[in-house]
């Protein structure tokens, strides 16, 4: 069967626009859900970090050093969690001397928001957004770019 040029260069494009439209879908698919983050539990949110997308050229963290980010992460979002959207989750333990002063103030500030059963306060809603963007620049300092970015640009619009 002879397949003209035309025909040729058509077939090519249309397989370099389904490619696109597939690209452009995974992205539309990958953007950052904070409420279904901050639902998550522990393992899972340091499961989600360890699954996304990473830069191979930097050192993998340890995975403690992502468990962390992902509570770090998690208790700034609880925080900023609607109120109908809190039912289910948990509160956090009593923090141990060995977990960092940033995430103990986190999760002991979540807790309080919860306590309240009002939407954060301004301060309370500062150390929330303190705690993301530590998360953030963990995530980055671990090679996480893509969710590192989709975090800060949803953090934008708060």
């Amino acid at each position: 069967m002879d397949i003209g040029r035309r025909s040729a260069l058509v077939i090519a494009l249309a397989m370099a626009s389904a490619c696109s439209l597939g690209t452009i879908r995974a992205q539309m698919r990958s953007d950052f859900d904070p409420v279904a983050t901050a639902k998550l539990r522990a393992g899972e949110i340091a499961r989600e970090i360890a699954g996304s997308q990473r830069d191979e050229s930097v050192p993998e963290p340890a995975r403690d050093d992502i468990f962390e980010t992902g509570l770090l992460l998690q208790a700034g979002l609880r925080a900023l969690l609607p109120i109908r959207e809190r039912e289910g989750i948990s509160l956090p333990g009593t923090p141990s001397s060995r977990d960092p002063k940033e995430l103990a103030e986190a999760q002991e500030n979540y807790k309080a928001v919860f306590a309240s059963g009002t939407e954060a306060t301004a301060t309370q809603r500062a150390i929330a957004i303190r705690s993301i963007e530590l998360a953030v620049r963990r995530l980055e300092k671990a090679g996480y770019t893509s969710l590192a970015r989709q975090v800060t640009e949803w953090l934008r619009t708060q």
